[in-house]
């Protein structure tokens, strides 16, 4: 039972983090009052305006039950924040919970924004070994891509 346990926590982690590939040790946990830990319920059933993890559910529907944009409506939304992401190739989907965008970059970069105004609450940059590409596949080592697997 502990196994299970165990499991849940670091997938919790790394649904509010964004992180799905950890490459290394140099993980930072810190505590802030802002974040507020994902339970096993919510990945089973997240809040509307959640985005807990890569295709949103955990059967990947990809699907946002938000109804506030309509047909009728749609010609009205106007850009509100941009955000511009470090160099690289990326292909992270943000997560979203209690209104906390988590954004991975490429070069191991992960942004805590909030999600309303587009401020940066945090930035972790994880250092990065000078001999990187001398273990990994030349051009991967700059990419982002989260994923559940």
């Amino acid at each position: 039972m502990r196994r299970s346990s165990s499991r849940s926590s670091r997938a919790r982690l790394a649904t509010m983090v964004g992180i799905f590939l950890l490459v290394g040790s140099d993980v930072i946990l810190t505590q802030d009052a802002s974040i507020t830990p994902v339970t096993d319920a919510e990945l089973q059933n997240p809040a509307p305006d959640d985005w807990l993890m890569w295709r949103r559910t955990l059967n990947s529907w990809g699907y946002s039950p938000l109804d506030q944009i309509s047909r009728a409506n749609v010609s009205d939304l106007r850009m509100i924040w941009t955000r511009a992401l470090g160099p690289g190739l990326q292909q992270g989907t943000p997560l979203v919970h209690d209104g906390v965008m988590y954004k991975p970059n490429p070069r191991d970069v992960v942004q805590a924004i909030d999600a309303a105004t587009g401020d940066l609450i945090w930035e972790h940059r994880r250092d990065r070994p000078d001999d990187l590409e001398d273990f990994l596949i030349a051009g991967i080592t700059d990419t982002n891509r989260t994923t559940t697997g």
